[in-house]
């Protein structure tokens, strides 16, 4: 025997994992776990027990495996395991019972995945077609639940319950409110008297609830509890009491109850008034009673946790008054038991408390403040009715509006007013507009926007200060008026940003699309491209939106990107414009050869240069890019002289190197040329040639030649006889050698390397002439040998050598030869000195043409620009729509394949059958009867869904075959037809293609079109429309300004025996096009206007008109020029004021040609010009401006006295009167007095006069100044200094300082030797002028002389030599008189005697070598340094040609030099270029 002791119940939900816990039984049970095991604590017997097992340490009851409802208790419910505990030692059994709860895990499906039905179109509405339930093992909810179909017009879902009757109950729960999540709100199942067991597998669920969310329903216990805090305040607001219903769903049978649960105040919230504080402004003449109604406290608890009392602070003054108003509760009103007294009592403070019915009760606190006034019985009054005014938008801050004014007949403070923005004004005019309280100034404080707002209405309050105070309110109107301060927005809304260079034009690049915020003419934007370049803007049909196409053909070689600037521009005055620049990049296209950098090509190179090395380059680019511009280079091998020299020549075709197989030899080949093609990579591929000069620069690899003297066997020797009696300087013979080399390498240098006797010969180093130093002796030997060396001048120089033998023989007569070779020698020392000179001067000449080339080669070279370039970007999109649905009670859902709309139906549902709705029914869902050429074929997909969270479902297709009846006539594709025409459009454009369709077979579906039986006859005349294809085609001439629109009624038919017929009318909207010019009129006009004229004043009135409309018809009005006038739109639309815009000023611009242009918004947009002429009338308002400053004058010394001197001249540029000049002197008292004292000027004519001639040598300058007046009143001057400066005349002879005798006369007396050579310097004659220039240039010569062959004297420098030796015959003394004069127009001139007494040496020696001597070492040296030179300025010519060159052959370089000429020469070109054009 064994007793029960206990039965407990567990529920879990399947599909629970391995080893999840079901419940401590031992715990549960109250038996103590550590005797478990000992007790052998086991399930002994159970309808499931290999699906649970006992932990005999805890007493833990836990899943063996996988729980699968549907398979172990089938369609049971509820889905219930039993399970026998046992315990031994004492025994002991208990029962437990696990109920085992339903989870959706299966979805619902059908007997067939597809359904095939046929049905006639002529079948009735209201036929039925069965259609097979789908099933789901799940129970309870999660079972079939609904069915959906997807949408269609023609068929409609009808769904029976197999279950005709229902049990249903109604059950009441109360909770309080605040509950804890998972609280237990009742036992629903226990209750209802429902077997707990079956719960899951009957679906016990929620199925339509108030507050569904707020509850869940356990389906192993049936237990209804809380899903979260539930606040009673929030759910039910105000409600008493607050219930929420639920509706509890069981199937199998179906049974539905209905559960009510009372959420139960809780005293959760403490009374609170709507004000923490409350201020009272009571006049002390209110009689007792008066009431003074308080806001009621509120709290969101209810019942007896509501408000329920009020206490108020102890006062003598007042008592509370407690009003219950039902369901607005209770409310206090504040009663005065007692007159008041300002005196006795000002400003009282109460405390009025309010107090909740709670345990303990809640309270809130509101404090009162009563401040007790003087009576004041009158307010404020505005002494005007309306206030108004207009304000320009962006005025500045602190501008004032306007000022009110109110009055108050008051006396004191109660009459003193204030003003003040009324309480109803918003926080946002507060923020714009403020009140002066005392003034009423309404001022501006923020920024006024047009566009944001254009009107105001402020409420200004005005109150007196009395003790009560008494306001009145005046509405103020301000209205803003719109200013142009928004700058149009342009915004490139499509755009691509490159576009190869053989596009055509008329090809679009972007759509740009311009907005302005501004209103009326402010806002009218017209858009432009600011460069002349070869893209336009077209408007399009949509109003401020623009196509930016190509308007010619592109080049990327000459520019391969374009910044492209798009201004827009407003019509406001004045305009406001703005500037957006996109960057078009232009793609190559292979159309251009390459360019050599040079042309011709001139190369130097050194002879004997390495074969094989390389010489130069030649290098060509072409401006095209990637292979295109790939260059190779090749040799041109003519069959012409020139191939003899291309064919040791070779180039690298890579990179343009030019290298030469065999040495060139200067002395052989100077110069050649020959020619180089270059050809790029295209296909087929460009080419081009260049010539290629090459000049040969020589090198020293020649020595000298010796060509004399040249014996008669080859070598280089030579005999010279000389006779003994030869003096110094005798030109015993010259070398003469040459080299084939040039330049230095050629030029040639002699000097003596061996010699017998070094005092007697001399070699000039230059000429190779050998000459005697001295005069032979008999001493001297017969015979000399000279061993001469001839070398060049190169840097490593080469020689030769020449042997001359000079014999010295007897005379064969005996006579003085000694001046002959000397004759000689000087004759061909002049030759030398003469060609040197040439030389020197032609070689100088040379140098300064190379520079001045130079300098203009770089003058004309333009620099080079490039620009970078980016990549095209394309953008796609498209919009997508998406739709939901909602029609009554009932709720669509989305099916696949397609979105469709389907019905929900009632909870329970298993059974469903396809209908076709009989006709009149259900209109207002559209169904309606089969139709095959609407639908030949119908698919259609039935949806089941279970009651799981989420629900799953199972489909269905279904597919019906309609077969045909004819029955449609034509109908149109389209519902509108409407079409914009261009204007002005060619005969035979397509304006549109109408197209009709009937959905019958055959010839009942074959449709053709005519126009309309009410067309308007002048139609005909203008289009022609296509029966077969629809097509309406223009024939006549369409013209916007003659009609804007048409509207064509075309008719299509069937062929039918009894045809059908469709009409449909055609809306031809007419695109005006930009064919009429603006045309301007001057209405009102003053052609002349003063200089003084103020800022602002009116000129002329100007109103523009245009035929054309829309865009093509806004105009916009402008000067074209800058000048200081503008166009001041007004109120009246095209209609503007011509006014000054700045100071005028006669003198310097007497007349303005204005020109008007009036230029509409097409694209192109169409202009015209009117030119107004205004005069500017004359003001007195410039003073006299000289004509220099400061004016210098050179006059002559010796004037005549009074005679004019010069004259100034000063002009005004005012006119008439005010023009008149006067002169007159400054007289200063400092030290220009001294001259102006004796200078006078004509007071008309500005002629100066002297009073006194002027001396050279006494006074060379001075200056002075001189007033100008006009005669205006009062007049206007200037002043201007005038510099004189004292020209010398020749009015001074000459002065003899040397020879002077004692007694001053111009005498002297000079002793020389006898035996003095030819040169010998006797004496000098000194002499000065007082007088500068040509007239201070003396010239010195013999008038008279005793021997004209003895003496000569040198006429620049006064110097008396002899010309030769003296004779024993010559006579003792010579009389010398030398005139000396000036170089004056009228020369002056004076007269010195020299007297040469010719004496004995006192001592027998030879002395005539001696000067010659000197002067040959003076010839040499003038020889020497013309030879250096000749050679500094050659050395400087050639450096010249190689920067020349070097320039020419370096870009790099040849850039740098543009650079800087351009800059630093042409700068101030473009300067005064841009002067002239401003």
């Amino acid at each position: 025997m064994y007793a029960v002791w206990a039965q407990i119940r567990y529920s879990i939900s399947e599909e629970q994992r391995e080893g999840a816990s079901v419940g401590n039984i031992a715990k549960d049970l109250g038996i103590d776990q550590k005797s478990l095991k000992e007790r052998g604590f086991r399930i002994v017997s159970t309808s499931g027990e290999s699906l649970f097992s006992l932990n005999q340490n805890d007493g833990m009851l836990s899943v063996n495996g996988k729980i699968d409802r549907e398979e172990v208790c089938e369609r049971s419910s509820p889905c219930l395991i039993n399970l026998k505990i046992a315990l031994e030692n004492p025994l002991e059994i208990h029962y437990v019972t696990v109920e085992v709860l339903d989870v959706n895990d299966h979805a619902p499906s059908f007997p067939e995945r597809e359904k095939h039905l046929e049905i006639w179109e002529s079948a009735l509405p209201g036929a039925r077609f069965q259609l097979q339930a789908a099933r789901d093992p799940d129970a309870g909810s999660n079972s079939v639940q609904t069915y959906k179909l997807s949408h269609t017009d023609y068929f409609r879902l009808e769904v029976k319950d197999r279950d005709e009757d229902a049990v249903w109950g109604q059950i009441r729960y109360s909770i309080s409110e605040e509950q804890r999540e998972g609280a237990s709100v009742g036992n629903i199942a226990k209750d209802l008297g429902i077997d707990q067991k079956s719960l899951k597998e009957r679906g016990f669920r929620i199925v339509s609830t108030s507050g569904e969310s707020l509850f869940s329903v356990n389906q192993n216990d049936g237990m209804l509890s809380v899903n979260g805090k539930i606040d009673r305040e929030e759910v039910c607001e105000r409600s008493s009491p607050c219930l929420i219903n639920l509706k509890i769903a069981l199937e199998n049978p179906l049974e539905i109850h209905y559960v009510t649960v009372e959420v139960l105040d809780v005293n959760d919230h403490a009374p609170r008034f709507p004000e923490r504080e409350k201020h009272f402004e009571i006049g002390e003449s209110v009689l007792s009673g008066a009431r003074f109604q308080l806001q009621a406290a509120s709290d969101p608890d209810a019942g007896s946790n509501s408000v329920q009392t009020y206490k108020l602070s102890h006062t003598d003054y007042f008592r509370l008054e407690i009003i219950d108003r039902e369901e607005e509760g209770k409310a206090p009103t504040l009663v005065l038991q007692k007159p008041l007294d300002r005196e006795v009592t000002k400003t009282m403070r109460l405390q009025l408390t309010a107090l909740d019915g709670g345990k303990p009760p809640k309270s809130g606190a509101m404090e009162i403040t009563i401040k007790v006034l003087d009576i004041n019985d009158n307010a404020p009054v505005f002494i005007k009715e309306y206030y108004s005014v207009t304000l320009n938008e962006n005025a500045p801050l602190g501008t004032t509006v306007l000022r009110v004014n109110a009055s108050d007949p008051d006396e004191g403070q109660n009459g003193e007013v204030i003003y003040s923005l009324g309480h109803n004004t918003n926080y946002k005019v507060r923020q714009l507009f403020e009140v002066n309280p005392t003034t009423g100034d309404i001022i501006v404080i923020g920024i006024l926007d047009f566009e944001t707002k254009d009107k105001y209405q402020l409420d200004i309050q005005a109150s007196d200060k009395g003790s009560v105070p008494l306001t009145t309110d005046k509405i103020v109107t301000i209205k803003i008026a719109d200013v142009n301060d928004n700058a149009p927005k342009i915004e490139v809304t499509s755009f691509s940003n490159a576009i190869p260079e053989d596009s055509k034009p008329g090809t679009t690049v972007a759509l740009i699309s311009v907005t302005d915020l501004d209103s009326g003419i402010n806002g009218r934007v017209f858009c432009s491209l600011s460069e002349d370049l070869p893209f336009k803007l077209l408007p399009s049909s949509q109003e401020n939106i623009f196509s930016l196409v190509t308007t010619s053909s592109l080049d990327r070689e000459q520019l391969s990107q374009y910044d492209i600037s798009i201004e827009a521009k407003d019509g406001g005055q004045p305009p406001l414009s703005s500037v957006k620049s996109i960057t078009v990049m232009i793609s190559d296209v292979n159309d251009n050869s390459p360019e050599f950098s040079s042309s011709p090509y001139e190369f130097y190179l050194m002879e004997n240069n390495v074969p094989g090395a390389s010489l130069f380059s030649v290098s060509a680019s072409d401006k095209d890019t990637g292979e295109n511009s790939v260059v190779s280079y090749q040799i041109c091998r003519e069959n012409s002289e020139d191939n003899k020299v291309t064919s040791f020549i070779n180039i690298n075709s890579e990179n343009g190197e030019v290298y030469a197989l065999k040495s060139f030899d200067f002395e052989t080949l100077k110069t050649f040329q020959f020619h180089i093609l270059a050809t790029d990579s295209g296909s087929p591929s460009l080419s081009s040639n260049v010539t290629v000069k090459v000049f040969i620069l020589d090198q020293n690899d020649n020595a000298p030649v010796i060509s004399y003297p040249l014996s008669t066997n080859g070598s280089s020797e030579g005999v010279e006889e000389i006779p003994r009696n030869v003096n110094a300087g005798h030109l015993v013979t010259k070398v003469r050698a040459y080299d084939a080399d040039v330049g230095y390498n050629g030029w040639l240098l002699f000097s003596l390397q061996e010699v017998s006797d070094h005092s007697l010969f001399a070699l000039d180093r230059y000429t190779g002439q050998i000459r005697s130093l001295r005069s032979l002796t008999e001493t001297d030997e017969a015979q000399h040998k000279l061993l001469i060396l001839v070398k060049d001048n190169g840097n490593v120089s080469l020689s030769a050598t020449a042997t001359v033998i000079i014999k010295v023989v007897e005379p064969k007569e005996a006579f003085s030869a000694s001046d002959a070779p000397n004759s000689v020698r000087d004759e061909e020392e002049n030759h030398v000195s003469f060609y040197l000179i040439l030389t020197l001067g032609s070689v100088s000449v040379l140098f300064v043409i190379s520079i001045i080339v130079l300098i203009v080669m770089q003058c004309s070279r333009s620099p080079d620009y490039s620009s970078k370039y980016l990549q095209d970007t394309n953008y796609d999109g498209t919009l997508c729509h998406s739709i939901q649905y909602r029609s009554g009670d009932k709720r669509y859902m989305l099916v696949s394949p397609r979105m469709s709309i389907g019905s929900t139906l009632a909870a329970g549902s298993t059974r469903n059958t396809l209908l076709i709705p009989e006709r009149g029914s259900r209109r207002d869902q559209g169904e309606k009867s089969l139709d095959r050429e609407t639908t030949r074929k119908h698919r259609l997909v039935l949806t089941a869904l279970d009651g799981g969270r989420p629900p799953k479902s199972g489909t269905m297709e279904i597919t019906v075959d309609v077969l045909d009846v004819n029955d449609n006539m034509p109908v149109f594709t389209r519902d509108v037809y409407s079409v914009a025409l261009k204007e002005n459009v060619p005969h035979g454009t397509t304006v549109i293609q109408v197209n009709a369709t009937d959905m019958d077979d055959g010839p009942n579906g074959e449709v053709f079109y005519s126009f309309g039986k009410d067309i308007d006859g002048r139609l005909f005349k203008l289009f022609n429309l296509n029966p077969i294809t629809g097509e309406i085609a223009v024939i006549g001439q369409i013209d916007f300004e003659e009609m804007s629109s048409f509207e064509i009624d075309i008719q299509a038919s069937d062929k039918g025996h009894a045809p059908l017929t469709s009409d449909k009318s055609i809306s031809i909207q007419v695109i005006d096009e930009n064919d009429n010019v603006p045309e301007i009129e001057v209405t009102s006009f003053s052609s002349s206007v003063p200089e003084d004229a103020k800022i602002g004043t009116t000129v002329a009135l100007i109103s523009v008109s245009d035929l054309d409309s829309g865009t093509n018809g806004k105009v916009m009005c402008f000067i074209t020029e800058e000048v200081p006038f503008r166009l001041i739109p007004s109120t009246q639309n095209n209609i503007y004021a011509l006014v000054t815009a700045s100071t005028l000023d006669r003198e310097d611009i007497p007349r303005y040609d204005i020109t008007l242009q009036a230029k509409d918004g097409g694209q192109p947009s169409l202009s015209s010009i009117k030119t107004v002429t205004v005069q500017i009338s004359d003001e007195n308002d410039n003073s006299p401006e000289f004509a220099l400053s400061p004016y210098e004058f050179y006059v002559f010394e010796n004037n005549a006295p009074g005679n004019p001197l010069f004259s100034v001249s000063a002009s005004d540029r005012d006119l008439h009167e005010n023009a008149a000049v006067k002169y007159h002197m400054c007289r200063d008292s400092g030290d220009e007095s001294k001259f102006s004292s004796f200078i006078n000027i004509n007071s008309e004519n500005g002629e100066v006069y002297a009073l006194k001639s002027f001396d050279f040598e006494t006074l060379k300058t001075f200056q002075f100044h001189i007033l100008a007046t006009d005669s205006g009143s009062p007049p206007l001057s200037s002043n201007v200094t005038v510099k004189v400066f004292i020209l010398d005349q020749n009015d001074n002879a000459p002065v003899i300082l040397y020879p002077l005798s004692t007694n001053g006369s111009s005498e002297g007396v000079e002793e020389i030797p006898r035996n003095v050579n030819a040169g010998h310097l006797v004496t000098k004659v000194r002499a000065y002028d007082a007088d500068v220039g040509y007239n201070g240039w003396l010239l010195f010569s013999l008038q008279e002389v005793s021997d004209h062959s003895l003496f000569a004297l040198d006429r620049y420098t006064g110097q008396i030599r002899s010309l030769r030796s003296l004779t024993e015959t010559d006579e003792a003394q010579h009389k010398l008189l030398i005139l000396v004069k000036d170089n004056g127009n009228v020369s002056l001139s004076a007269t010195a005697t020299v007297i040469v007494k010719v004496v004995e040496p006192k001592e027998a020696f030879s002395a005539s070598d001696a000067p010659n001597a000197d002067r040959d070492e003076e010839e040499n040296h003038v020889s020497f340094y013309l030879i250096l030179t000749l050679g500094s300025v050659s050395v400087l010519f050639v450096i010249s040609i190689i920067v020349l060159i070097h320039f020419l052959m370096s870009p790099d370089v040849r850039y740098f030099v543009n650079v800087v000429t351009i800059e630093s020469g042409c700068e101030n070109m473009e300067e005064e270029e841009e002067e002239k054009k401003e």
